[in-house]
């Protein structure tokens, strides 16, 4: 199923031609902590339950495994219990992330990062920086790759889906895929534009509960997939269902379907997948890799300076 959303409110429209305009009353909103967590909420107390060790970088518990198998296996068969301030949502964050997150401390995609069940490093310079700090991660696990590990098995179980599409285009080629994935395509909007994020957010959360579905992938790009996976939390009704995991994928989806061209195996493996796409499209990409990603590398002297102080607290007691 394919449902194009339109520009206005979900809630607020009053024509009946798509799921996007049909008048629904907002749920209530749900009350969370400082750190994300429901207020009230007993499984936000529990410990989380999987076996995937972590590695705390840049404030973010990143995943350390070398086989996105068994990532994706964690997330699908996982309970979704988690410790206290986690919530379900999959970030695949990379150096370019990292940079804007430490611009933007108190945003709302800052607080998702942080509190995010499953935190993948896409990104070789993060890997790499681990190693540098100590605190090795054994690979990139990219969001590309999580999607090619996950989208056969949604397909092959049948297992309850809902897509968010940044095109037409994209949404038919993941239907003609999977025709059982409840696909919306969303509407062009800005960071800032709350009453569309907020609308997009009931749509799935409606469909959702509607059809029981476990799993929400995002395609439209950061922090875009971000702010609409908070919104989901926050608008999820009080006395719903289990909240569905919500993953930003990006541009996970056109890579997948060939619409986006892809660096070879071999670029990805040496770090200069970056490059690849540099070279692609170098006027729109300039700045974020050779000014603003700059940044990322005081990031790694600072994070290297506080551990070695801890070190020094540490040992002398």
């Amino acid at each position: 199923m394919c449902v194009a959303l339109g520009p206005r409110p979900w809630w607020g429209a009053t024509t009946m031609t798509d799921a996007w305009q049909t008048p629904v009353n907002k749920p209530d909103e749900v009350e969370l902590s400082p750190t994300g967590a429901r207020i009230g909420d007993p499984a936000s107390e529990l410990e989380l339950v999987d076996d995937l060790e972590r590695h705390r970088l840049f404030n973010l518990d990143f995943i350390d495994c070398a086989d996105m198998k068994t990532v994706a296996d964690a997330i699908i068969n996982g309970h979704r219990p988690r410790r206290s301030g986690q919530l379900p949502y999959v970030v695949t964050p990379n150096v370019d992330i990292i940079v804007q997150m430490t611009q933007r401390p108190d945003s709302v995609e800052t607080g998702v990062l942080l509190g995010a069940q499953y935190c993948l490093p896409d990104g070789q310079p993060i890997v790499t920086a681990s190693k540098v700090l100590g605190r090795p991660l054994a690979t990139r696990l990219a969001g590309r790759l999580l999607f090619s590990e996950l989208w056969p098995r949604f397909v092959d179980k049948g297992l309850s889906v809902t897509v968010i599409a940044s095109s037409d285009e994209i949404a038919s080629g993941l239907v003609e895929e999977n025709p059982k994935a409840n696909v919306l395509v969303a509407p062009m909007f800005d960071r800032d534009d709350t009453a569309t994020i907020d609308g997009l957010a009931l749509a799935v959360i409606e469909d959702a509960q509607h059809l029981d579905t476990k799993f929400v992938l995002s395609g439209i790009g950061f922090p875009k997939d971000l702010l609409i996976a908070e919104a989901i939390v926050r608008q999820w009704p009080a006395d719903g269902d289990e909240i569905p995991m919500t993953m930003g994928l990006g541009a996970s989806f056109a890579f997948h379907l060939g619409l986006t061209d892809k660096a070879p195996d071999w670029v990805a493996r040496i770090g200069l997948e970056w490059f690849h796409r540099f070279m692609q499209e170098p006027r729109r990409l300039f700045h974020r890799y050779f000014i603003r990603d700059m940044r990322f590398i005081p990031l790694v002297w600072q994070e290297w300076r506080v551990s070695k102080q801890q070190e020094e607290v540490t040992a002398n007691g």
